[in-house]
């Protein structure tokens, strides 16, 4: 029997009250080992480059196609399994991530490195289409958003900790054993959630129906929300270390230190996000853009100072992390039983932001040189943040139609 709010509307199964806890933990786990393997390429490029005999640039396209390939498999994937109990898929997709890492360490030329990738890439975002509702199901009605922020501190961990751990050990160890440390951790995640995870049905009724979903209510504004502002994100975070060499921040330890306080401050809006969004949902998506939007003109405008740098890096990063528990959690509230695929669309555009960008910061850098990477990125920012208040009143209306 289907489950529905005080106004009529389906609402996901939950789980018993005892059982959360744990089964945030493992999905906050999870989330940690898929980005630390998404991630892995950018703290491994140059080895990676001269172990294959392959250019810097090259290895750098395993980013962008990777991005691009969640992009176009997320919602036709997610659609197909969209009746699958999510403990299943959810496992399914973990174990096949320790495969593609297993593969793309043992990968032995520049294109077996590239498939292991692209075959990440596709349970990628399925694991993101699906994450967080799981996590909804499994907490209270009236905290979908504190539930999101918990599964999103994996992904704020994974930059703090998972990125730089595996960059040192690839350069003491090599590259290969980055890959194969992560895939046995991908196993021990997944051991793990066989024994915690909770089951959660999946939703038969969304089978097939992923070109769909694009016409609830809301939902195409928030993904265009969503792709611009990620654009503008990556547009100068790809190319972040030669504009902070020319804000005069010196290479080595004065960029990886403000690089990791970047990454903790990220785990602060994440913190900040799950608050917030709860409480006015549509205020912490509009509120997180005009941040990041400060932030990103701080850089642009005052780069030839070190304390403005810093302190926009400060801002830059609490916002970026707490705009995907924002933009996610909204998903959730206006999809109602459609919140997977609902969701897919949302990781389609996220990951075509991140595509897009690092291809719009090239471009720029090529063109126009670094100095401009911050005003290109600021105009992206400013036109999601311009959509985001326009769609804010009707995403409030949204809200408030399905508030348990």
């Amino acid at each position: 029997m289907t489950t529905k709010n005080r106004h009529g509307q389906p609402v996901a199964p939950r789980v018993p009250t005892g059982e959360h806890r744990g089964g945030l933990a493992v999905l906050a786990l999870a989330t940690f080992i898929v980005v630390t393997t998404e991630m892995l390429p950018v703290g491994l490029l140059s080895a990676i480059s001269t172990s294959l005999e392959v250019s810097e640039s090259q290895t750098g396209t395993l980013l962008t196609a990777y991005a691009f390939t969640v992009a176009m498999t997320a919602t036709a994937l997610t659609s197909w399994t969209a009746s699958w109990p999510r403990k299943r898929l959810l496992l399914a997709v973990v174990g096949i991530f320790a495969v593609g890492a297993v593969l793309s360490g043992a990968a032995t030329n520049f294109a077996l490195l590239a498939v292991a990738r692209l075959v990440c890439g596709a349970a990628h975002g399925v694991f993101w289409s699906i994450v967080a509702g799981y996590a909804a199901a499994l907490a209270p009605t009236e905290r979908p958003g504190r539930a999101t922020a918990v599964v999103f501190a994996g992904n704020s961990g994974a930059l703090v900790l998972g990125v730089p751990l595996t960059a040192a050990l690839g350069g003491t160890v090599g590259w290969r054993a980055a890959f194969w440390l992560v895939a046995f951790a991908a196993l021990l995640v997944l051991t793990v959630a066989m024994r915690v995870l909770p089951a959660v049905p999946g939703n038969p009724q969304q089978a097939g129906r992923g070109p769909h979903a694009l016409c609830l209510p809301g939902l195409l504004p928030l993904v265009l929300t969503t792709m611009v502002l990620v654009l503008g994100h990556f547009t100068l975070y790809s190319y972040v270390t030669p504009l902070l060499h020319s804000t005069g921040i010196p290479d080595g330890a004065g960029v990886s230190a403000l690089l990791a306080t970047y990454g903790v401050t990220g785990l602060g809006g994440t913190w900040l996000a799950g608050l917030w969004v709860d409480r006015a949902p549509s205020a912490a998506i509009f509120g997180t853009t005009g941040a990041m939007a400060l932030a990103i003109g701080l850089l642009a405008f005052g780069a030839s100072l070190t304390p403005v740098t810093v302190a926009a890096v400060v801002v830059w990063g609490m916002a970026f992390a707490a705009a995907p528990v924002c933009l996610q959690t909204t998903v959730l509230r206006i999809a109602g039983t459609a919140h997977d695929t609902a969701s897919s669309w949302y990781v389609a555009a996220f990951n075509l932001g991140i595509g897009g960008g690092a291809l719009t910061g090239g471009a720029v850098l090529a063109i126009a040189g670094v100095r401009t990477l911050g005003w290109a990125a600021l105009a992206a920012v400013s036109i999601a943040a311009a959509i985001a208040w326009r769609s804010s009143r009707h995403w409030c209306m949204q809200d408030r139609n399905v508030a348990p």
